[in-house]
C-alpha cells in the first residue's frame, strides 16, 4: 500500500495499525431530520468534463445516500452540492535529529589476585549520549476536500442559500492527491452534518500491508 500519511501513527494494540489523520471543519444551518432530501451536484466549468470529478461525485454521492439523501436531476433537487479538492505545492519542514556518541567514560574495578595479595585494577568503558544534532528536511503536502450545500429554491431567488460548508485536510509526504481523496471523504462524513463551528481531528484506520 502506498504510504499515505506523514502523520500516520501506530496504535498500542495487539497489532500496530497506521492511521489516516485529518482535520475536519464544519459550519452549517441544517435542521434535523434531513433524511429524504434530494440532491444534485453543481459543477464549475473545469469540472464539467473531468473524470476525477465524476469519481469524487460517485464517492460523495454514496456517502450522502448513506445519510438518507437521494440523488436526482438538478431541477428536482432540494439541495445543490458543490465540491472542491486539491493539494498545495508543499512546504519544507525541518527537524533536528540527535547525534549519538561518546560523552565520557565510566570506570569499574577488576580484582586481580597476585602473590602479594589482591589488587584492584581500574577498567574504563565509554558512555554514550547525545553529542549534537543535524537538521533533517522533508516536504509536506496538504490535501483538501471541501463540500458546500445550497438550498436550490432559495438560491434561485438570489437570497442567501448556503446550508452547509465542510472542509477536510490531511498532511502527507507524497504529492499525489488520489490516494488521499477516499479517506478525506470518509473523514468528512464520519459525523454528518456535525457540530457547526467546530474543528475536530479524525483518525481512520488504514488497511494493513
Amino acid at each position: 500500500m502506498r504510504r499515505l500519511a506523514l502523520l500516520s501513527v501506530l496504535l498500542a494494540t495487539g497489532c500496530a495499525a497506521p492511521q489516516f489523520v485529518a482535520q475536519v471543519s464544519v459550519r452549517h444551518m441544517i435542521d434535523a431530520p434531513f433524511q429524504g432530501k434530494r440532491f444534485a451536484f453543481q459543477r464549475n466549468e473545469a469540472q464539467q468534463q473531468s473524470l476525477l470529478q465524476r469519481e469524487v461525485e460517485q464517492q460523495v454521492g454514496a456517502a450522502l445516500a448513506q445519510q438518507g439523501l437521494a440523488l436526482v436531476g438538478a431541477h428536482e433537487a432540494d439541495w445543490l452540492v458543490s465540491l472542491d479538492y486539491g493539494s498545495d505545492k508543499g512546504r519544507t519542514v525541518t527537524r533536528q535529529q540527535p547525534l549519538w556518541g561518546t560523552v565520557g567514560y565510566g570506570v569499574w574495578y577488576q580484582r586481580l589476585d597476585t602473590a602479594k595479595g589482591a589488587v584492584w585494577v581500574p577498567r574504563y568503558y565509554p558512555e554514550s549520549g547525545i553529542v549534537g544534532s543535524v537538521p533533517i528536511s522533508h516536504t509536506v503536502y496538504t490535501h483538501f476536500l471541501s463540500m458546500d450545500i445550497y438550498d436550490r429554491r432559495t438560491l434561485a431567488t438570489g437570497e442567501f442559500a448556503k446550508r452547509y460548508e465542510g472542509r477536510a485536510t490531511h498532511a502527507a509526504d507524497e504529492a499525489a492527491l488520489d490516494p488521499a481523496l477516499p479517506w478525506l471523504i470518509r473523514a468528512l462524513f464520519q459525523s454528518f452534518p456535525g457540530f457547526s463551528g467546530a474543528t475536530r481531528e479524525v483518525r481512520l484506520l488504514l488497511p494493513q500491508k
